[in-house]
């Protein structure tokens, strides 16, 4: 007598008893716009409330588990699947992680992975745990300045790779990047970071001729790394890197400086 009773969870979503086969065992649906059928249900979470909508975008208001075989737990603990997703939404929709890091501001993640069901199927075709563990999920190799997480855009990168592709995305503001003044020398030095060490690359009259060097030695660094994590990395991941030259960085220290460099800095 219970099929057809209709009761409200702690979401604020209306549920129906489709099928009561036993207190432990019950089929129920909810009445949204998708209408997902859950089963095995327990009569007693039913009238608590306890039973979650799997499409609420209960995680930063936007993602939602969704309705499949991934599970964000397992006994209790997130999965390593979750917790990337998770601080994939966290960059893109909190205020306060955006706070201290606005480099993210105005990024978003695309709409089939805003589904923890999709995007840990994407997780686990893409994610070799023997080969990838500390690995980082970047957004900005494949496509540069990329405001958008998805498929399309995402790669497994080692944290060696990642950390040499942050450091060409930043601009240092007075000077373009690797580039500085040595008061003492009264020349524009050159510096690189490689492997946590900062390497002197030289001293320059100019700036232009200091930036050239950085851009010469950057460029074939990230080829190096490129031939190192060859087999590991995807194809298009290897090709951007391999081919990558220097050159939005330069366009983005003539923005911010409005000065107009010589076609040294092409390659």
């Amino acid at each position: 007598m219970r099929e057809g009773e209709i009761w409200a969870n702690r979401q604020g979503y209306e549920i129906t008893i489709l099928k009561y086969n036993n207190s432990l065992n019950c089929d129920i649906q909810f009445n949204d716009n998708k209408s997902t059928i859950l089963e095995c249900v327990q009569y007693g979470n039913i009238k608590r409330g306890n039973i979650n909508n799997p499409f609420h975008p209960s995680v930063y208001g936007v993602g939602f588990i969704g309705n499949g075989g991934y599970n964000s737990k397992i006994k209790g603990k997130s999965t390593k699947t979750y917790k990337t997703w998770s601080g994939i939404l966290e960059r893109c929709y909190s205020e306060k992680y955006q706070s201290k890091n606005p480099t993210y501001k105005n990024t978003t993640i695309c709409e089939e992975w805003k589904c923890f069901q999709v995007f840990a199927q994407w997780f686990e075709e893409n994610y070799n745990p023997e080969v990838m563990e500390g690995w980082d999920l970047d957004k900005d190799i494949i496509c540069t300045d990329c405001k958008i997480y998805s498929p399309e855009t995402c790669c497994f990168v080692p944290h060696e790779i990642n950390s040499v592709m942050l450091q060409c995305s930043k601009t240092q503001g007075k000077y373009p990047t690797g580039v500085s003044f040595h008061k003492n020398m009264k020349k524009f030095m050159s510096q690189l970071s490689k492997k946590g060490k900062k390497l002197n690359l030289g001293y320059f009259e100019t700036e232009q001729e200091a930036f050239q060097v950085y851009k010469d030695v950057k460029e074939s660094y990230i080829k190096e790394l490129a031939e190192k994590y060859k087999n590991n990395i995807t194809e298009r991941c290897y090709n951007t890197l391999v081919n990558y030259v220097l050159t939005e960085m330069i366009q983005r220290n003539l923005r911010n400086k409005h000065l107009h460099y010589t076609p040294l800095f092409s390659s």
